[in-house]
């Protein structure tokens, strides 16, 4: 798992990346670099909103498919065809998290998340009609900078899905969780992670048993002040996502 701390830049990343440096090169031609988010599949980079990124080198090509974020590096003048000739300049981060499993919605994880309201900032979406890009607002150990990823790693967030998806208002109600490997540490600070959720087989599931699907509701235990889920101030809430843009 990865730590972004400027939500900022992921979410720009989501529309078209956030530019970072624009110049001119050697060659006279106008380059501009920015970190994107992409779906690598079949040979092929697609960024948010269905643009594909065509690589110019091999040497960051991910090596199995899914949602990576990484450096590019392009001419704006290629643009054509909904197609943008880019060079990758940094090693593609992995953002997929396979921990999709049924379980109920009462089910808490041992520690809250902190928020589902992104005030502003970028909410969960769908990245295209399968995958779901959930920022995870955790609470974290008070730890160095350098020590981030190894606290990370301790948290392994989990999207439950119902036994019985029977919803006649077209609403997929998921729950997501935090479990960390060492629940007794006292975590009070917050930090952001982006988990990729390749949702295909459980949306298929559901529209089999309910013949469409509107909106993916998610569920968490939140707590804004303490990371303990046995805390009274700890409540249920959720944040919803249309899909009739895919319909």
């Amino acid at each position: 798992m990865k730590h972004f701390n400027l939500m900022a830049l992921m979410a720009l990343t989501l529309t078209m990346g956030m530019t970072l440096t624009s110049c001119f090169g050697s060659d006279g031609k106008n380059k501009t670099e920015q970190s994107v988010i992409a779906l690598y599949q079949n040979g092929t980079l697609e960024q948010y909103g269905g643009g594909i990124l065509v690589p110019t080198n091999t040497n960051y090509l991910p090596s199995s498919p899914g949602i990576y974020t990484f450096g590019i590096e392009y001419d704006p003048t290629t643009w054509q065809d909904n197609k943008l000739s880019v060079t990758i300049t940094t090693k593609p981060i992995g953002l997929d998290n396979p921990n999709v499993r049924v379980g109920s919605d009462t089910e808490k994880g041992n520690i809250n998340i902190y928020s589902l309201d992104y005030g502003g900032d970028m909410p969960p979406a769908m990245f295209n009609q399968n995958y779901l890009l959930m920022p995870c607002i955790y609470w974290m150990d008070n730890v160095a900078a350098e020590d981030y990823e190894k606290e990370e790693a301790k948290h392994k967030f989990s999207l439950l899905v119902p036994e019985d998806l029977h919803n006649s208002e077209g609403i997929l109600n998921l729950t997501l969780i935090d479990e960390v490997t060492d629940p007794q540490v006292e975590r009070l600070k917050t930090s952001w992670l982006y988990q990729a959720f390749n949702l295909q087989s459980v949306i298929a599931g559901f529209k089999s048993v309910n013949g469409k699907i509107n909106t993916i509701r998610i569920w968490g235990y939140v707590n804004r002040n303490s990371y303990d889920p046995e805390e009274g101030r700890t409540n249920k809430d959720h944040v919803d996502i249309d899909l009739t843009v895919f319909q």
